[in-house]
């Protein structure tokens, strides 16, 4: 699969990326399991032909490392091992949404624990705060979010953790949180000519709740968040509801015969340059799909709109 459209999937693919591999003793079998099942994970003996296929792989390797940790835990609760096993376990919420394997009731184990933890390898250190800064940065980006706060938080990762050999991805997420920070200070601008011709100028739309999608009919977690898109669209619309998409596809007629089918009537920006995609790379614009939403005075007031975004629009419109 291609790595560029691994990375609409976010935090999934920073998972897989970073998470190191689970010491243990040449006796200790059952945390020996537990490596030989994360590195099954990590890097397949045999590479996924579809996504259909990726994922059924990615269910049955979060099934058996699920039973393989819970007997490694009950066998030897205090292995070394644990830590390593238990980054990984925390890591992985957006692959099980994917691959439909629901998380255990209760984590053994919290990325609080390991920071704290006196046993626990300098680097898993580093790899558990990375994750909770970025898993911080959601709600930082939500409507009402503190993006101060999370910048404090980043900025302390960074100082605590210099070495973190992915701290880039946490200075490339303040920069875009910090761009979009200034753009709640005054209304966003767009202006474009649409794949199908329409003409887009956001400074018209004022009056208007609208929503800003940044994807690409290849992304997977774009297309499963359509639904509830193509929902909002169809109850809010006639009360003042828009959407702008803004494309990061490659193919022209791929985009035209999916926004066909799938019968999305907003008009889409389409420059075929994939991440290159001159809008979403003035924005900063690193993973997909990003929502962004604009109250009636063209002003954002969320960058990450999934989930609930029905309601977050009607609170915008009664507004």
């Amino acid at each position: 699969m291609n790595a560029h459209r691994l990375l609409c999937i976010g935090v999934t693919t920073l998972v897989l990326a970073i998470s190191s591999s689970i010491r243990a003793a040449d006796g200790d079998a059952e945390w020996k399991k537990v490596n030989e099942v994360v590195e099954g994970i990590k890097n397949p003996t045999e590479k996924p032909k579809s996504r259909e296929e990726a994922i059924a792989m990615l269910k049955k390797g979060l099934t058996e490392f699920d039973a393989a940790y819970a007997t490694a835990l009950k066998a030897d609760p205090k292995n070394a091992s644990r830590w390593e096993a238990a980054l990984f376990e925390t890591m992985v919420g957006r692959a099980r949404e994917i691959a439909g394997v629901p998380a255990p009731a209760k984590q053994a184990i919290t990325l609080d624990d390991i920071l704290k933890a006196e046993d626990a390898k300098a680097e898993t250190k580093s790899q558990a705060s990375l994750i909770m800064v970025m898993e911080a940065a959601e709600a930082a980006e939500s409507l009402g979010g503190d993006a101060a706060a999370w910048l404090a938080k980043a900025e302390k990762h960074l100082k605590d953790f210099p070495a973190e050999k992915m701290n880039k991805v946490v200075e490339g997420k303040m920069a875009s949180i910090k761009a979009a920070a200034d753009l709640k200070t005054k209304p966003l601008e767009m202006k474009f000519t649409a794949v199908d011709g329409r003409e887009v100028d956001l400074s018209k739309l004022q009056g208007k709740v609208v929503l800003i999608d940044f994807w690409a009919t290849w992304c997977g977690p774009c297309v499963a968040e359509l639904p509830n898109v193509l929902k909002a669209y169809k109850e809010l619309h006639p009360k003042g509801f828009e959407i702008v998409g803004i494309s990061l596809d490659g193919d022209k007629a791929e985009l035209e015969a999916f926004v066909k089918e799938k019968g999305m009537e907003w008009p889409q920006y389409f420059d075929g340059k994939g991440w290159k995609n001159e809008i979403a790379g003035k924005y900063g614009i690193q993973s997909i799909p990003a929502m962004w939403l604009l109250n009636k005075k063209g002003m954002v007031v969320s960058t990450d709109a999934r989930g609930g975004l029905e309601e977050q629009v009607a609170k915008l419109l009664a507004e």
